[in-house]
């Protein structure tokens, strides 16, 4: 079973393919490109917004369940865009911190 030309370059990080390519790398930018969604956040000299596009995927999902903005503490919050449970990964961390 061959992959092309990325046969055996895909699997680490930290392994360039003979044309100087990272597919792990390339993946993650893809991941997150597909996503499709947008935020903002304008800080002024005594407060700051963060907008976020919600957008339910399934009629199934709790739309309460979908979540972009996170508290990180009581005068921090953050804002994640990408694959929920790596979102939800650095959100932990960040509060760990």
């Amino acid at each position: 079973m061959t992959r092309g030309s990325s046969a055996g370059y895909d699997r680490h990080i930290t392994i360039f393919s003979p044309e100087g390519r990272i597919y792990q790398v390339e993946y993650a930018f893809k991941a997150a490109n597909s996503v499709n969604l947008t935020a903002v956040g304008v800080c002024v000299e005594d407060a700051a917004v963060i907008v976020v596009q919600r957008r339910i995927p399934d009629k199934l999902i709790d739309p309460n369940s979908v979540k972009h903005v996170y508290k990180l503490s009581p005068t921090v919050s953050c804002t994640v865009l990408g694959i929920a449970p790596d979102c939800k990964f650095q959100v932990n961390r960040a509060r760990a911190e």
